[in-house]
This record gives structure tokens, sequence and C-alpha cells, in this order.
């Protein structure tokens, strides 16, 4: 059937007040009023899986297994397996970090990327274990950071991404302390390897400064598909990039094409006109949502094959059993649903499980069987924690793991809301309710918003230091989880809307929604809080200086400065995706748009938290804001987390973090 775009009802106040009602009536809240209540300890502590990885005869899944947060120095992460739909059980001992699990082309191998034989993630080695279990033994002496392995057609050769080690040279220099770093100089590219299964020979086939990102097999096993950009360095992620081919032989590169911005996921795909290669692309700011883009393997300009469709296409793979197509996972509003695309028509046609699609959301990529009639997955909803799921395309599918088993019936109902911003613009969202909710009454309410700003909240669930919506409430909150304009999942022109406008519609819309929430009775006008990480981090800090609405303020690894930010961040190329140019060219609108500009509006308390690490939000965009706050006498707090970069890791630090932002939000919401 050709899949189309789900509409859900959002209910009147009053509607809204009987259909939380009969949640809180069901057995499963009689388990939530009696449970305890929830810890940062268990969130951080809570396993969660990724990465299924479906057997070629679709009976069995392999998928990685991994707590929250680090407890040590180095990730632990072991590989899990379900045999013929049987509950889940480790594969290997979890005890190291045990990544990228991929069956052989027939099933009897498991391939996958270990630290076991020295730990750090600069340390992986490939090993190769039976289909049926036993000891591991290495494929080769190939080692380094390695990401990215699967097998050839054949299963003779395993192409993996390599990224260039330093030299015994350099390794020297940083023993003796003459380690001076000259910056955008001596970066390390990642180039593509092919290991021998027979020998474990390994031979690198590119070589040059161009960075490899992706890269697929060819369906004879002859040559890859690559896509590069000019340098390592990650801003060019936003950039330009480029489409070869290799010969799996040996040779130079054959270019294929040229994308004004970097695509992912490469494809190929057979078609009545021939070979293509299908990829997930955008064309900047013209067209911003990743969508599917073909181009023929012989080369030719790019084309967008869903043109205008309102979703964003997250992962694209190759979908065997149905020559003509690739499958894929796309974002509609808040909803991750599978899908398969039909080259040649346009045509999509929807593959999540009946009982998955349009309710909860696909976090994974999808993994096929051979045959392309079974599917694996990972799937979640408000109350539902992550689990996989294998089932049979757009028929049955039944969990094959219970890790978020402790969680049942404790945590509290999800609503999908809708209200009108300013201008009139709709905007969604998800609400989280107070554990044990009375209708009628009226709780204090954060908003929390999501990072990006090219992304989305998803009807998922929400338990962990970055995504607080069912610790919150577990302690007396109502939680808010908008999608401002520019938030992916809803097309380009919505992504447009925020185009030289940083800042000012996002604000209103988060404004106008917590006042949508007072207007229904749920949310205490007198207790409204505001948070977010990154770019919810960044719009934490601007919103409150538009309005004094907000009472408590979280600025989690924020941007209170955009001229400075531009030059301290390691992606600036963004913000040309959401300003008309450079700074030095259009300072106006980037300091115009600032939090730090318009500091002095600001009366909220505001804790502020950021990695000391962080080289995607300096932390100095952090310490600009609490100075700035702390000179004005503005009540503020500034916590920074050491070793941790842009999100945090390490598990004591994410207890912290949990602690701290409840206490602030009772502090000035529950005082």
């Amino acid at each position: 059937m050709t899949a189309t775009v789900k509409t859900e009802i959002v209910p009147s106040p009053a509607a809204l007040d009987e259909t939380l009602g009969e949640h809180l009536d069901a057995a499963e809240d009689r388990a939530l009023r009696s449970g305890q209540p929830l810890t940062p300890e268990e969130l951080t502590d809570r396993l969660t899986p990724s990465d299924p990885r479906l057997s070629p005869d679709g009976r069995h899944v392999l998928f990685a297994v991994a707590p929250k947060g680090k407890k040590g120095e180095h990730k632990e992460q072991g590989i899990w397996i379900s045999r013929d739909g049987a509950p889940a059980r480790p594969f290997t001992g979890g005890t190291t970090h045990d990544a990228n699990a991929r069956w052989s082309p027939d099933g009897k191998q498991v391939l996958f990327c270990s630290d076991r034989a020295e730990r750090g993630d600069d340390k992986f080695r490939l090993y190769l274990i039976d289909g049926d279990g036993g000891e591991a033994r290495p494929l080769g002496d190939l080692q380094g950071e390695l990401t990215m392995p699967s097998w050839s057609p054949d299963g003779r050769t395993v192409a993996l991404l390599r990224k260039e080690p330093e030299t015994p040279e350099e390794k020297a220099r940083k023993e003796e302390r003459d380690d001076a770093i000259v910056a955008d100089e001596n970066l390390k590219p990642t180039r593509l390897w092919a290991v021998d299964v027979a020998t474990g020979r390994a031979r690198c086939l590119t070589y040059g400064t161009r960075q490899i990102w992706s890269y697929a097999w060819a369906p004879d096993g002859t040559q890859l598909a690559i896509l590069t950009t000019s340098s390592p360095d990650i801003n060019t992620l936003f950039d330009a990039g480029d489409l070869w081919l290799v010969p799996l032989s040996g040779g130079l590169p054959k270019h294929v094409a040229a994308f004004p911005v970097l695509p992912h996921n490469p494809a190929f795909v057979e078609t009545p006109d021939g070979p293509v290669i299908a990829v997930r692309a955008n064309n900047h700011r013209a067209d911003p949502s990743d969508s599917v883009w073909i181009v023929p393997v012989t080369g030719g300009e790019p084309r967008n094959l869903l043109p205008g469709y309102p979703g964003v296409v997250e992962d694209l793979v190759e979908l065997p059993g149905s020559p003509g197509t690739v499958g894929m996972r796309m974002v509609e509003r808040t909803h991750g649903l599978l899908y398969a695309l039909n080259i040649a028509s346009s045509e999509l046609q929807a593959m999540t499980p009946a009982a998955f699609h349009g309710r909860g959301t696909v976090l994974s990529a999808p993994s096929f069987s051979a045959d392309g009639r079974r599917v694996a997955f990972v799937w979640s909803d408000g109350i539902t924690p992550e689990e996989v799921y294998v089932g049979d395309i757009a028929g049955d599918a039944a969990a094959v793991t219970s890790l978020g088993e402790a969680f049942r019936g404790r945590l509290a109902p999800v609503e999908t809301v809708r209200w009108a911003s300013t201008d009139g613009v709709e905007i969604e969202g998800l609400l989280t309710l107070p554990t044990n909710y009375e209708p009628g009454k009226r709780y204090p309410l954060v908003v929390e918003i999501h990072g990006g700003p090219s992304w989305q909240w998803e009807d998922r669930v929400f338990l962990d230091w970055h995504d607080w919506a069912q610790m919150l409430a577990g302690n007396g909150y109502a939680v808010l989880a908008p999608n401002p304009r520019g938030s992916t999942g809803y097309g380009s022109p919505f992504q447009q809307l925020l185009q030289d406008d940083v800042g000012g519609g996002e604000a209103q819309d988060l404004i106008s929604g917590a006042r949508a929430m007072v207007e229904r009775g749920i949310a205490d006008p007198d207790r409204l809080g505001i948070g977010g990480w990154s770019w919810g981090g960044y719009l934490t800090a601007w919103t409150i200086t538009q309005t004094d609405l907000f009472k408590a303020a979280v600025m989690g690894a924020g941007l209170a400065n955009m001229v400075s930010d531009h030059g301290t961040d390691d992606i600036p190329a963004m913000n040309l995706w959401l300003y008309p140019g450079q700074p030095y060219d259009h300072l106006d609108h980037y300091w115009q748009s600032s939090p730090i500009r318009h500091i002095t509006n600001v009366k909220t308390p505001t804790l502020i938290l950021h990695g000391d690490q962080d080289a995607r939000v300096h932390p100095t965009q952090g310490m600009e804001y609490h100075r700035a706050l702390k000179t004005l006498g503005v009540p503020t707090e500034f916590v920074r987390y050491p070793r941790e970069g842009h999100g945090i890791q390490e598990r004591a630090h994410q207890i912290d973090l949990m602690g701290r932002l409840v206490a602030w939000l009772d502090r000035w919401l529950k005082a």
C-alpha cells in the first residue's frame, strides 16, 4: 500500500483529562502508584540496546547492550543474541567494548570489533566468532579506530573504515612533550580498508587527504561506493561532498557525482534504466530536510525522489529480496516509521509491523533477512523503554528483550499536543503528566527543548540525563517537549521558518506552548520552568531574555554569544544553514540573536551545565553567560564536568547532573 502521513487527534482540555483519567484507572496505573520513585542511579545504570542485526535466515538477531553511564575509564558494551524469538542473552562478555556485530552472508560466522586485547576506542581489532557461539578469534592484526565493518557479498572480504593512526615519530614527540598543536594541520583522515577473511591480510584502498564518511559494497563485490569530503575536519559534514567508486582490486577512484552537502548511507539499486546509487541527502538551505537522492552509477546530476515530503529520512539501507527498492527509517512528526521506496516510481510502502506503525517510534535503522521478509529494530514509546523487536514486514513483531522491565508501571503517561504559535504556525509536542496526575489540579511545568536545531522529539521514552521528562514527572512536574519551527520530521518548509530568524519564532513557539498548557488547566502559571541541552540550551538562554514567564531555567551546553561561538565551535558551517552568511559579513544577524546581547533583560534563576572538553559548544559560552548573570545579580550556578565533551558520559557525572537539575527546579518552582 502507499504510505501516508499519520495525523493524531489532539483532545480538548476536558477530553485530555478524561483520556489521562482512563490511563490512571488502568491496572498499569495501580502499579504506577505503588511503585518506587525513579532515581538517578537506576537511570544511568539501565541497559539499553542498539544496532540490531538479523541473521540472513531471519531466525536470530544480534545487538549491542550497554548502560547509559560509563562506570570506568573505558566503555563496557556487550553483544547479545536472541535465537528463534527466545528471550535474548549475552553473546559476548560485556566487560570490554564489543561493537558492530555483523552476520556473514551464509549466517555461519559473526564479525565484530572489540578493544578486548588492549582497552581504548583507538585499540579496536576485528574478531570472528561462530554463529553458534564459542571463542572469538582475531581476524588479522589491523588495529586502531575501526568503524563500519561489513562483509562482501561473497563473504570473502571484510571492508571497514580506519582512522589514520599516529606515526611512531608523532608518538615519540608526545612522550617527550614536544607536541605543539597547529590548528587545521596534521588532521588524520579516515580511509577505506579491505581484509581478506581467509588470511587476515589487510589492504588500504584509499589514500590522500580526503575523508571517507560512509561506503557500500556493489552487488557483485568488485567495487565500493564511498562518500567523501575534502578533509577530516568535522566541519566538512555540513559542506560539499562527493560520491566515488573504488575498485576492490586497487586503483584510482572514479568520481560519480558532487553534492552541495555531504550525503550519507549509499546503497546500490538496480532499476529499469540501469543501476543507480541512492543516498540520504539534502540541498542545504534550499531543501534542508534529508530525503532519498539518486544518481546513475555512470555519473550524472543527483535527483531528489521525495521532494516536498513532510518527513525526514534518517536511515537508508539496502533492501534484500526487493529489486529496485531501498529500505529506510523515516520520521514523520513524532513517529519513526519503516518504509520501502520504489526507486523507479517513488512510491512508498509501509514496512513497520502493523501494531507499531504510527505508534511510538522505531529508533534504529532496520535490519532485514536475506529474503527481505523479516525485520529487526529497536522500538520505544513514551512509557516503554527501548527493546529489540523481531517480526514480519507489515505483520506481527514481538520483543526479544525485557531490559526495561524494572520500569514497567512506573512511568507517567505521555500525550501528543498541538497549539498555535503567536503567528498562527501550528506547533506539536509531547506532554508528560506528573506521576499520579489528578485532573483539575495545576502542576509546575518544565518546557524541555531538544538540540539540533535540525532534530526532533519523538514519541519515545525520556529516561536519562539528557531526556528528563520521566525523571521530572516522578518528582511532581509536567513536562512539555515541543518541536518548534526548525525541527525535522515536518518537511523542509517547516525547517526553513528558522532561516534568518534564529531565536525569534522559536522562542514564541515555546512561550505559546507553555501558555497553552496553562490555558488547559495543567500548568501553574507561577511555576513554569525551561531547559534543554545544546541548541536547547541556546533557546533556553535566549528565551529568558525575551520573557519573564519562566521562574527557573537550565542551560545545558548552550550558546550565549553567536559571534564568538562561530569562532570557537567545531561546526561553524552549520551556521550557514541558519544565517544569510558568515558573521564577518552579517554581524548584526549573529549579534542580535545572541542571548548575551539581551542579558540585562534576564530575571530567571539559571543553572548552567557544561562538559569541560566540549568542542561543539565551547565551555566559554556557559562561562560568559554565568559571568553576566552573576554580575547582574541574577541567581545562577555554573557546573563543569571534567573530561566530558558535548555529551555527558561518565556515570558519576550523570548522577550529579540529574540531582542538581531536580534540586534547582525544586528550589525555584516548589518553594
